[in-house]
């Protein structure tokens, strides 16, 4: 449920029995107003019943590195709904939200009910109908005798039939994105971004290859020719790796942490082949490129990078890049937590991993990780999983940041004391309470999903939600995809910003979740959409969701139109010298203003 109405009344202290050593535990220093999340196990209460068991037919050790799943808004009722791929036993499983708090699985009658080996999974609107689609890396189905490359699929969502039934259909061969290698390891972790800024997704699918012809980059040309086709643009835009090491890549993030707004790729990868590509913006051609810049900025401490998050973890303004990785006290290796420091005068990112002294070295044998505020204290935490046949078992770790990035793990306080074989992990709020609730794949083992009921109505942990409608401007990508937001709460900011947010084969939603802890309203929160406008809106009230609109900044009118009646309304504001008439706000109204005007709607994308 929703939180319209707020209640400051104070809560009352409540006394639990605790062992003596997670009373000790419990003691130790947490954030002022800060209260833990309260997770409970209630997979089969939302009505979850998948379990993550792999067959025959994963080449080498991949069944037991496989696992994934994904979320993401299928039929547009506002409610997350999660879609689980088939790992050779089961097929795939697509759990529809009832938004009364449970889903209904609905593979069969949205015709995804396949039996596959699969591996990652993502979604994103490729086509621009305002419907996630879902792509699958996958080595093939049940019927074939062996796995083989080329059998990824693109499923592409049709929208409401006149019954109001959902299918999806596979295009992935004549979308050119079936294969991400010549050979059977077929690929990890997909993402998607808008690599070009020109208002349709891309696509990068990581591979933990054995050869040079892996980590592809798609270019997508659906605003060139009004359809989901992909062009492999990896070897035309992106230069060499620093190393010379074959790239075992794991989990990719499409974000710009440069500040330029067009989007980096920022590839977690195994034996210590991360890379860092910094996106040059676009060429002659309107292509983008990438250089590395991995060493300079010394992406280097990372040993087995496998999952991985990103966010502001010390509310710098600057984007930070967390991985799980294996922990081996002997060798003083694990996790990295690649701090921001600064972008340099060339615009390239300098990181320095403080890992170890901020206290999330230590993550056993890690995979999914997701980092948002899940206790709504105002500042991101680090939930992450892990786990291998062998290894030394290590619980689930929730790691509560105290707002400059220094972090205590709290799984006893949190609910998340337990040991699994975890893989992927997704962050979502399936209820719309305000909480952040999570789901964990066990290898081998059920999927788990864990609710939170962090205590809203008290009043300390409040909270502001927000997707991003950019339907009705012609040069943004769907769903806000590269737009930040910087939240103003209480003489604080913080910045978020909407983009893939990939787990280790997994998505988590794309929605900007804020929390607020005490403050009732975020006092302004300004909105750089990926064009380079601007939004700014002031004095919202806490504990709700709201929809945020793009339009072109010559849509004067707001009508989704550009056209004569946007011009008439420029020239009526430029004859007056009306303030709107700035339009390329360099605080004069001049006749420039009108002929950039005109040129913005001749030129509307670029």
């Amino acid at each position: 449920m929703k939180f319209p109405i707020l209640n400051l009344s104070l809560r009352a202290d409540r006394m639990h029995a605790l062992s003596s050593f997670a009373l000790l535990l419990a003691c130790a220093p947490h954030d002022a107003f800060g209260s833990d999340p309260n997770y409970t196990l209630a997979t089969s209460q939302v009505g979850i019943s998948a379990e993550s068991v792999t067959g025959m037919g994963y080449p080498g050790q991949h069944h037991r590195m496989t696992g994934g799943l994904c979320v993401a808004d299928f039929n547009n009722d506002s409610y997350p709904d999660l879609f689980i791929p088939s790992l050779g036993v089961s097929p795939n499983q697509l759990y529809i939200n009832n938004q009364d708090g449970t889903f209904t699985e609905q593979a069969q009658a949205w015709g995804v009910a396949e039996i596959t080996h699969s591996m990652g999974v993502a979604s994103a609107d490729v086509n621009n109908d305002g419907y996630q689609d879902i792509y699958l890396v996958t080595f093939g189905n049940l019927e074939q005798n062996a796995p083989m490359p080329g059998m990824c699929q693109l499923l592409i969502n049709s929208g409401p039939e006149k019954e109001g039934n959902f299918t999806f259909t596979n295009i992935a061969v004549e979308s050119g994105v079936n294969s991400v290698m010549d050979i059977v390891p077929a690929g990890m972790t997909p993402a998607f971004g808008d690599i070009d800024l020109d208002g349709d997704l891309d696509l990068f699918v990581a591979t933990w290859q054995f050869n040079d012809g892996g980590n592809r980059l798609f270019e997508n040309q659906f605003m060139q020719t009004g359809s989901p086709t992909f062009i492999d643009i990896t070897n035309e835009s992106m230069s060499p790796p620093d190393r010379q090491d074959v790239i075992r890549g794991f989990t990719p993030h499409i974000i710009d942490i440069t500040g330029d707004r067009y989007p980096e790729i920022l590839l977690t990868a195994d034996f210590r082949t991360s890379e860092l590509f910094v996106n040059n913006g676009v060429n002659e051609s309107g292509r983008a490129t990438f250089r590395t810049t991995t060493n300079k900025s010394n992406i280097n401490e990372d040993e087995n990078g496998m999952g991985a998050a990103v966010a502001d973890f010390n509310r710098d303004g600057l984007l930070d890049w967390f991985q799980t990785n294996i922990y081996v006290e002997t060798e003083a290796r694990g996790n990295t937590l690649y701090l921001n420091s600064q972008i340099d005068q060339e615009g390239d990112p300098i990181f320095f991993d403080q890992a170890a002294p901020r206290g999330v070295q230590n993550n056993g044998w890690g995979w999914g990780t997701v980092a948002a505020d899940f206790d709504n204290d105002t500042d991101q935490d680090i939930i992450a999983t892990n786990g291998w046949p062998g290894w030394p078992n290590a619980t689930t770790r929730f790691w509560s940041n105290d707002g400059n990035a220094n972090f205590s793990d709290r799984p006893i306080q949190a609910g998340l004391l337990f040991n699994i074989n975890g893989r992927g992990l997704v962050s979502l709020d399936h209820d719309k309470d305000g909480d952040i609730d999570l789901v964990f794949i066990d290898n081998q083992g059920p999927v788990r999903f864990y609710r939170n009921d962090l205590a809203i109505e008290d009043g300390f942990t409040n909270f502001l939600r927000i997707r991003f409608d950019t339907s009705t401007h012609p040069c943004l990508a769907p769903d806000g995809y590269g737009t930040k937001i910087i939240a103003s709460v209480n003489g604080q900011t913080q910045l978020h910003a909407t983009h893939n947010n990939a787990s280790y084969l997994s998505q988590s939603e794309i929605i900007t979740h804020i929390g607020l802890g005490l403050a009732t309203q975020v006092d302004e929160l300004e909105i750089q959409w990926a064009d380079g406008s601007i939004t700014i809106l002031n004095n919202i009230p806490a504990n709700q969701e709201i929809t945020v609109n793009a339009f072109h900044p010559t849509d004067l009118n707001q009508d989704a139109r550009l056209n004569y009646f946007d011009a008439s309304q420029m020239l009526t504001a430029y004859r007056t010298q009306d303030p709107s008439a700035d339009f390329n706000n360099d605080g004069i109204i001049e006749f420039q203003d009108v002929l950039d005007f005109v040129d913005a709607i001749n030129n509307a994308c670029q």
